[in-house]
């Protein structure tokens, strides 16, 4: 039943997002309901990904919590899904600053990796392209990883990292450049290992 005026929850879900956050303005309590089972799911892997190792249920907790005490504070127009991913992205910058284990060992590498051999080999590959994320530089970091994850627009970016649509697309592309980068120079030190790990050719015999 409608509670003195206000929507159900199923009502809600199928209302946009603006209307949502008109609602929850309003005194509507099930409408951060909404907006948690609508963006809770996408903010956790967002924070896994972002800050490898923190614990992402409770970033995310946090960040829901400041933004249901943010939207009834301030009834200023905004686009809520950029605008929460902002919020998770502040809040990560707060935890990046401390050293974690990169999460690798819960990872379904699929069908393809049948052996042990496999198996480490892929996690191995899995874990040293987290580690190349994590090497970005923070702005970098989250402008790839919520376009990866989300598939925001740039003109959504731009909103999400309080920024420039042009500085959004220079993010992106040295973000890439960065990644192409750490990887060339690994092989290249991975070939260089085998090369002196393999012994010396045998020189020939002096001919007469």
């Amino acid at each position: 039943m409608p509670r003195h005026g206000f929507l159900t929850r199923g009502a809600l879900r199928a209302r946009s997002d603006e209307q949502i956050v008109a609602a929850l303005r309003g005194g509507d309590d099930e409408a951060m309901a909404v907006i948690t089972e609508r963006y809770r799911d996408r903010l956790v892997a967002y924070v896994r990904r972002m800050s490898a190792g923190a614990d992402a249920e409770d970033v995310v907790q946090d960040v829901l919590t400041r933004a249901f005490l943010a939207l009834r504070a301030d009834d200023r127009p905004m686009t809520l899904r950029p605008w929460l991913y902002r919020v998770a992205h502040n809040r990560c910058l707060d935890v990046l600053r401390k050293p974690v284990p990169l999460p690798t060992d819960e990872v379904d590498l699929g069908p393809t990796a049948t052996t042990l051999g496999e198996q480490v080999a892929g996690r191995e590959r899995l874990r040293q392209v987290v580690a190349d994320i994590q090497d970005l530089p923070d702005q970098q970091r989250s402008a790839l990883i919520i376009r990866e994850l989300e598939g925001l627009s740039y003109e959504e970016l731009a909103d999400a990292l309080d920024t420039t649509v042009p500085a959004i697309k220079s993010l992106l592309v040295r973000a890439r450049m960065n990644l192409a980068k750490a990887a060339e120079a690994r092989a290249l030190a991975e070939q260089q290992w085998v090369e002196r790990a393999l012994p010396a050719p045998a020189a020939r015999p002096a001919t007469a």
